[in-house]
């Protein structure tokens, strides 16, 4: 993921957190305010016709308070179901103050060379729901921060998907998944293992649930340091012991140290990575 979009991101997690807490302090004891009212737009769909029809696409999501559903069909163009929401507003004029609903939301879809990008500049405070529906051959970048939801099905191509308080969902996908959140489940289900595919799901204070088919074969590396390991497979357990990977080119050398828990599935295939600290890793079988 986009390294400079990761520290932003977390940032603006870290900062709430920590306002939050230094607001409990002041307000334990007032009467609590009443919550923002939202209000809520029609939503509106906009058709996004691609460049070179019929072949992959990709879609970058990048937003910081979103529901971000995607769902692959057999289509040749992109449709997107935007709804925005915002809080009420306050204006002074000579005759006094008055609440105002809508504005302070904004959306921009482009499209270039089969590269659809969604971005928005709205405050992490107002929510935009978005649903859209590509071609099922595409490489996906989502990204929320607050309190957001991301949902992906029946896609083939590369998923990278970031969701620092909210849950990751994806099922029905042929390809490697990056999914990482930070206070909740993470649950990807694969209809099949690519070769030569990097797969990893990491959490922090969440489940993990991998699903994949019967006849799946792959080499897990599993870790969670507070939570159970459950499979619905029989798994070749390897010893324990760290294992070191070093990758060296012109720009120079990095070296990687890892004692996780390695299984084979069904005499192995391509390494699939699941982390997380608090919670439980769950391998399940389509269909059981």
């Amino acid at each position: 993921m986009n390294t400079a979009k990761h520290f932003t991101h977390t940032a603006l997690a870290l900062t709430a957190l920590l306002g939050a807490a230094a607001a409990f302090g002041q307000a334990k004891n007032a009467t609590p305010a009443p919550a923002p009212v939202q209000a809520q737009a029609q939503p509106e769909t906009i058709t996004i016709p691609l460049s070179r029809p019929g072949e992959p696409m990709s879609l970058n999501i990048d937003i910081l308070s979103a529901h971000i559903e995607v769902i692959g069909e057999e289509r040749k163009d992109v449709a997107v179901t935007v709804t925005l929401s915002s809080g009420r507003r306050k204006i002074v004029t000579p005759s006094g103050p008055k609440m105002l609903s809508g504005g302070g939301s904004g959306l921009e879809i482009s499209e270039r060379d089969n590269r659809v990008s969604i971005e928005s500049e709205a405050p992490p405070t107002n929510r935009i729901t978005i649903v859209a529906r590509v071609p099922r051959r595409a490489t996906l970048n989502l990204s929320t921060v607050n309190e957001g939801e991301i949902i992906v099905r029946d896609v083939v191509g590369d998923l990278e998907l970031e969701n620092i308080n909210g849950p990751i969902t994806a099922t029905n996908i042929t390809g490697s998944v990056i999914a990482e959140s930070v206070n909740n489940p993470i649950a990807v289900g694969l209809a099949g293992v690519v070769a030569g595919g990097a797969t990893s799901l990491s959490s922090l204070n969440g489940d993990i649930t991998l699903t994949l088919p019967a006849s799946a074969k792959a080499e897990l590396h599993l870790d969670t340091s507070r939570g159970e390991m459950v499979s619905d497979f029989e798994l070749d357990v390897k010893p324990s012991k760290p294992r070191i990977e070093r990758n060296e080119s012109r720009g120079g050398v990095s070296v990687r140290m890892e004692d996780v828990i390695v299984a084979t599935l069904n005499g192995g295939g391509p390494v699939i990575r699941v982390k997380t600290l608090n919670g439980t890793i769950k391998i399940a079988q389509s269909g059981r």
